[in-house]
């Protein structure tokens, strides 16, 4: 039931509100546990191995290095010594390309060309690039003399020589959430496809993500869903779709998306959140709001939840849209955290 409402069914351009989107239809099709997997495999020949990348948005360069550690260890206990040359197998994703709406620049400024290998945090035109560099000079710390070639795709009956599962969907989304990471975000899109049996193009993971959607109970086909970033200005949602979404949060009867409670950034204190509900009236909320923030030019958004004054947990969600060109956006933000203070109760 609606306390206030006005224009809850308007389609309006999300901006980074589309991770909270992204984040329910990510940990209800695949569970907040679920690991990702990268892996090195063997060849068709003996001085052949290919890493494997399987779309794990949280992979550190830490992680690559664990990784090759492993293989090397694989490759000595094998009584490997020939020199090695390495393919990198990319192919789980469809060769990048910009989304409809992201504007010139967007990429790689803003969100990397999404492959299913990538350092987590990087923003390059070839994010596996850099990947492959790090696994090979571990590889060679650990004196395997070994050489990269370049792309090709793994036998489906390759035999695994390593593999790296350490990272859950859970700290994903968190991430993901807390300081808007495009990339994670993308990737999570693409992931929802293809555990719906859809390919990872752009279209398919919207139908995915529809898809999901409709499962949770949340109506659909009036939202335009194009990326899972909100980095397109062609999305379109609305203030109630946000809002049902929150409510299954603080609801008992999804637990899995619990790492979306989590994950929101804390007025005043975590993540995007950091610097706003700093001056008054907002400020009396500080601590109290967990929220997702969104902008683009013209754009302004906000969609969270908050304990009321009265002990019951309450979502919100404001979109303000098409502001004019070079209009103050501190003082829409404020407006904006006014409103949920308000909803909080404490103005």
């Amino acid at each position: 039931m609606d306390i206030f409402s006005r224009g809850a069914d308007r389609r309006q351009i999300p901006a980074s509100t589309m991770k909270v989107i992204t984040a329910a239809t990510s940990l209800s099709t695949l569970g907040p546990d679920h690991r990702f997997v990268t892996r090195v495999v063997a060849g068709t020949s003996r001085d052949q191995i290919i890493l494997v990348g399987g779309g794990d948005p949280m992979l550190t360069a830490a992680d690559i290095r664990r990784l090759a550690s492993r293989t090397a260890r694989s490759i000595k206990r094998a009584g490997g010594s020939v020199s090695l040359r390495l393919y990198l197998d990319d192919y789980l994703f469809p060769s990048p390309s910009p989304a409809q709406g992201w504007a010139p620049g967007d990429s790689p400024t803003y969100a990397a060309s999404v492959r299913p290998l990538a350092i987590v945090g990087e923003y390059s035109s070839d994010t596996a690039s850099s990947a492959v560099s790090v696994f090979v000079h571990r590889l060679r710390d650990k004196n395997v003399a070994v050489s990269y070639v370049g792309r090709a795709l793994a036998e489906d009956d390759a035999g695994e020589i390593a593999s790296f599962d350490d990272n859950r969907l859970r700290d994903a989304v968190e991430l993901m959430l807390r300081v808007s990471e495009n990339n994670v975000a993308e990737i999570l899109f693409r992931q929802v496809a293809l555990a719906r049996g859809y390919p990872a193009t752009w279209t398919s993971s919207a139908s995915a993500a529809r898809e999901a959607l409709g499962e949770l109970g949340i109506a659909s086909s009036r939202l335009r869903l194009v990326d899972g970033s909100g980095l397109s200005s062609s999305n379109r949602l609305t203030a109630r779709s946000l809002t049902d979404v929150l409510d299954l949060v603080v609801g008992v009867t999804n637990p899995e998306l619990r790492p979306l409670f989590d994950g929101l950034p804390v007025a005043g204190e975590s993540g995007t959140l950091t610097y706003r509900f700093a001056s008054p009236p907002a400020n009396c909320a500080k601590g109290e709001v967990f929220a997702k923030t969104g902008s683009l030019t013209g754009v302004n958004t906000l969609a969270g939840l908050t304990e009321g004054r009265d002990g019951e947990w309450k979502s919100f969600a404001v979109m303000v849209n098409n502001a004019p060109y070079g209009s103050d956006s501190s003082s829409t933000k404020l407006a904006i955290d006014t409103i949920a203070a308000t909803v909080h109760g404490c103005t």
